[in-house]
């Protein structure tokens, strides 16, 4: 009897997103023990989006009807791991052998022709680790994971690499991901990613000039710095949605 604005705010998902989760993931989540007090599929699936959505077990816990802490713990695991094993379905890198052009017409003095898509990177924060904690320790001296992002112009997220620690930088990242494996492989001519100065310039990631000269670079970089606008905000929207990032 929630609202769809007031499902929005609480879990990150309209009610429709929800029901489809319950639906996808249900297989995964639907208790076998035959317990007569098992959670169903619907708490299951709300409680771990009230988490992610929040960040917050107290207030996770308080909007799934009073579940305790540690069997708010085990739905979010359960979610996730559920989750992970269908991320292809929802996160695919289009073949670099056709091209995939940001909007507007290949032709269009104000695209970038052969855009496959958007590359950076967020860090995610997460508590001080106990073992080799150095690493975790990024650049603003606090500790997080180092999370890689491809998405296109429609915001739509096409590879995450989320594996590396928060010390390690873009371009170390990018180099030891299959993205790079499949592109150094593919070759892909009139097609490439677009990232910003913390990468390498290479025959398929096309950066911002660091010394423009002459209007020609000027207007690169600036066509280069709006294509990108569309990570910035995909980025912004997804930890909007989830606070727990």
């Amino acid at each position: 009897d929630l609202s769809e604005e007031q499902v929005q705010r609480r879990y990150g998902l309209d009610k429709a997103a929800i029901a489809a989760l319950c639906r996808d993931l249900g297989s995964d989540l639907q208790s076998v023990t035959g317990r007569s007090h098992a959670l169903p599929v619907a708490v299951k699936v709300t409680s771990a989006l009230a988490f992610l959505a929040t960040g917050s077990f107290q207030t996770a816990t308080r909007d799934a009807t009073g579940i305790s802490q540690s069997a708010m713990s085990n739905c979010l695991a359960q979610f996730l791991e559920a989750l992970q094993r269908r991320a292809s379905r929802y996160i695919a890198f289009p073949a670099p052998t056709r091209a995939a052009t940001l909007a507007g017409s290949p032709a269009s003095a104000d695209t970038f022709p052969g855009v496959l898509g958007l590359l950076g990177a967020m860090h995610v924060a997460l508590r001080a680790p106990s073992e080799n904690e150095p690493a975790f320790r990024n650049a603003g001296n606090s500790h997080s994971m180092n999370m890689q992002v491809v998405c296109d112009a429609a915001g739509a997220i096409t590879n995450v690499v989320a594996k590396f620690p928060g010390s390690c930088p873009n371009a170390t990242v990018l180099e030891n991901s299959a993205l790079a494996r499949l592109l150094d492989g593919a070759q892909p001519r009139g097609l490439w990613l677009l990232g910003n100065g913390s990468y390498p310039l290479k025959p398929w990631l096309m950066t911002p000039i660091a010394r423009p000269r002459g209007p020609a670079e000027l207007r690169y970089n600036t066509l280069h710095r709006v294509a990108m606008a569309a990570l910035r905000r995909t980025r912004c929207r997804l930890r909007r949605r989830f606070r727990c990032l």
